[in-house]
């Protein structure tokens, strides 16, 4: 009897430990995104970090948009004619109004953190039903040019056009999309199709391993492995794996005092030439990135053709200088430090660590603290530009991005009159290697899986996710 308890009560305990670990099967009518922390305030103004911005794309339409093939493309726009720095934008019919557009981007004008995006843009007005006029502003490139970089901001989620007149009578952002908002908890956003497109649950989980295991379970339709869950196993038979441009770089920023070896670029490009990234990048990272001594990814523009400037000879310090050095607690960046102590030894130069959150790391750099600074810089808009005018502008130093505090009348008139072909990209890529205010490491590389039995596709850049990733039933 005793014996036949015993049994019972393990069944029992089993049965329940199943039942509590059990996960509801995924719906197949339903896409299963994960996000990385949670979204929560889904005005496009401020879809400024990755959650919501990924929502806020799928959620909300804009003049211009970028293809699942990373293209640049008409969305709510329909077409365009330049007359010099005068631009007439035709509307598509049956959506969004010529209203709804000036409404929403006098918004972003006037608000003083993201007036930024129309930065190329003097004015913008309504010329009739279906016709948007933007003025340029004035600049010494060409028109061409300015327009270029100001269709792509407007394709920023900052930039979404929603309904003019629900905003002004509620404060809802009714879309123009094919989705609504059906249910938003706190890790939790459900987005429902007016039409046959498949509806959209975004899961906030912040966890790498819960994500993981998730991915393991198919209970997610796409996966962005992370870390040492790259070389983790997978189900090819129900996933395949895509990998995705990602457009950030990562780097160590140098803000030395003028007393320092270190404010000496030719002392900087000879710690470049010993530092061997490709190392890291594919044997201490595991791949996490791809090796580059340069700013801008090769999927904007080609790597420069010269190579990198030599330093010529260096006169090492006579006694050990010590500077700080500033990096997150996540173990990549512990591991890039650890391996950047040993290069600067080489050259007498003692790295003190200082192991800080991104708020303290900031607030250092902004006072313009000296020190190295490990960073990444994760584009605002894929196009050269954004790798170049904040990371290395004077008029950047600190708070605008340049963290490295570099300032270069050459290099400033080359970024102020850039017009941003192969050519011209790279010979200011070369100006700043000259300088090398960085240690260059290299660009993030993402490892996306695509559940296989969904109708959703991997766009090739981060801007490409929208409704538009989806293929017809």
């Amino acid at each position: 009897m005793r014996i036949k308890s015993v049994i019972w009560f393990s069944l029992t305990f089993f049965l329940l430990l199943f039942l509590a670990c059990s996960k509801p099967p995924k719906r197949a009518d339903t896409v299963t995104i994960p996000l990385k922390y949670r979204a929560e305030i889904l005005d496009p103004l401020y879809a400024v970090d990755e959650s919501t911005a990924f929502v806020v794309n799928f959620l909300q339409r804009r003049l211009y948009s970028y293809s699942p093939e990373g293209l640049l493309e008409e969305d709510i726009a329909e077409s365009e004619t330049l007359f010099g720095r005068r631009v007439e934008v035709k509307i598509r019919k049956g959506g969004a109004t010529t209203d709804d557009v000036v409404y929403a981007l006098k918004r972003v004008e006037r608000d003083a953190n993201q007036a930024w995006v129309l930065e190329q843009i003097q004015s913008v007005r309504k010329i009739s039903e279906r016709l948007v006029e933007f003025t340029l502003r004035p600049s010494t490139r060409p028109s061409a040019t300015d327009w270029l970089l100001a269709k792509i901001k407007l394709s920023l989620p900052q930039c979404a056009i929603f309904n003019a007149k629900v905003h002004q009578k509620t404060g809802a952002f009714e879309p123009f999309s094919h989705y609504r908002i059906a249910e938003q908890t706190g890790d939790r956003i459900f987005l429902k199709s007016t039409t046959n497109f498949p509806a959209i649950e975004f899961l906030a989980m912040p966890d790498e391993t819960a994500r993981y295991f998730a991915f393991r379970e198919a209970r997610l339709d796409v996966y962005e492995a992370l870390g040492i869950h790259r070389k983790l196993p997978y189900d090819e038979e129900l996933y395949e794996m895509q990998p995705m441009y990602d457009l950030v770089v990562l780097y160590a920023a140098i803000n030395a005092p003028k007393k320092s070896a270190l404010s000496n670029p030719a002392f900087r490009r000879a710690i470049n030439h010993a530092f061997n990234r490709k190392d890291l990048c594919e044997k201490t990272l595991l791949g996490a990135c791809s090796a580059a001594d340069y700013p801008v990814p090769t999927v904007l523009n080609p790597p420069p053709r010269e190579k990198f400037p030599e330093s010529g000879e260096v006169i090492l310090p006579k006694e050990t200088e010590t500077i700080l050095f500033f990096t997150l607690n996540d173990k990549e960046r512990i591991l890039i430090a650890q391996y950047m102590r040993s290069i600067f030894a080489r050259f007498n130069i003692r790295l003190e660590f200082r192991i800080v959150d991104i708020p303290s790391m900031v607030r250092e750099n902004n006072k313009g603290t000296h020190g190295i600074y490990l960073m990444k810089w994760s584009a605002d808009y894929p196009h050269a530009e954004n790798f170049l005018v904040p990371l290395f502008h004077s008029r950047n130093a600190g708070i605008g991005g340049n963290r490295a505090h570099i300032k270069d009348a050459h290099l400033d008139n080359l970024l102020d009159n850039a017009s941003y072909t192969v050519e011209n990209t790279q010979r200011i890529e070369q100006r700043i290697r000259y300088l090398s205010p960085w240690i260059f490491i290299g660009f993030q590389n993402m490892q996306f899986y695509r559940l296989k039995s969904s109708r959703i596709t991997i766009p090739k850049i981060f801007a490409g996710w929208s409704e538009r990733v989806f293929k017809s039933p």
